[in-house]
């Protein structure tokens, strides 16, 4: 988008994108009335002397990635804007920036992300890309900063981020290999109190002999004392360990 004041006429320029554009009309006193006298839509008068501080331009007519010239006609002593100017910003697509990945947590910058849509982090285990955990998106900036964070097991982690938007095809973000040098994580199920403890605190999931998720959470351990006898599988920090309780 561009802009240009010439005299008493502002001029926006851009693209339609599908949404409108609102611009801001102050109001300068009982004596002056409002800023805008007249609002100018590709050369054609849409409105005279609106008395609303915020005025809504339609331009639901056009096609879409039409050019867009609104010329604002307006006082001198006040300076009509755009509420949303990104809505007709010349590239609204959706791109990464940057992606990047820590000790704690996975962080990803974007720009032009739809404020309706929403991101999965996910990792690339051995059964395939595992969804970790799903992130909504912000939307009305340009740019977008982002975080999850993670547990990684020893040596290789690699991570990846979707985006969804219901306008566009799924964008997949690159890839991104953390290693980690940390101690393996290890467990010992207590049998008289029927505990599994680990080494130290870590996520863990927990099924059932059908494949179920029955238990999951964060914790150094996981209390199944309540589970019926069976076999259950643990997984945790890359491992998958079936037991039985008696």
């Amino acid at each position: 988008m561009s802009y240009s004041l010439i005299g008493k006429d502002s001029y926006f320029r851009g693209f339609y994108h599908g949404e409108n554009v609102f611009v801001r009309n102050p109001y300068l006193g009982q004596d002056s009335g409002f800023c805008i006298e007249e609002i100018y839509l590709n050369g054609e008068l849409i409105v005279k002397n609106p008395t609303v501080s915020a005025y809504e331009i339609d331009m639901k007519n056009l096609e879409q990635d039409t050019r867009v010239v609104i010329r604002i006609v307006h006082q001198d002593d006040c300076q009509p804007e755009l509420t949303n100017p990104e809505v007709i910003e010349n590239d609204l697509k959706f791109s990464w920036l940057k992606i990047y990945v820590d000790e704690n947590q996975i962080i990803w910058i974007t720009t032009k992300e739809s404020k309706d849509g929403f991101y999965i982090v996910e990792k690339d285990t051995n059964d395939g890309w595992m969804p970790l955990d799903t992130v909504k998106t912000k939307g009305g900036i340009f740019i977008n900063q982002h975080s999850v964070e993670l547990d990684h097991i020893q040596g290789d982690n690699l991570y990846r981020v979707q985006y969804h938007d219901s306008k566009i095809e799924v964008k997949y973000s690159e890839s991104f290999n953390f290693y980690s040098d940390k101690a393996e994580i290890s467990h010992a199920i207590d049998e008289d109190k029927w505990i599994i403890e680990f080494t130290e605190e870590v996520s863990y999931l927990l099924y059932n002999n059908n494949s179920r998720i029955i238990k999951r959470g964060k914790d150094v351990s996981c209390d199944i004392r309540k589970l019926p006898k069976g076999r259950y599988m643990i997984k945790y920090d890359g491992k998958e360990v079936y037991f039985d309780k008696k």
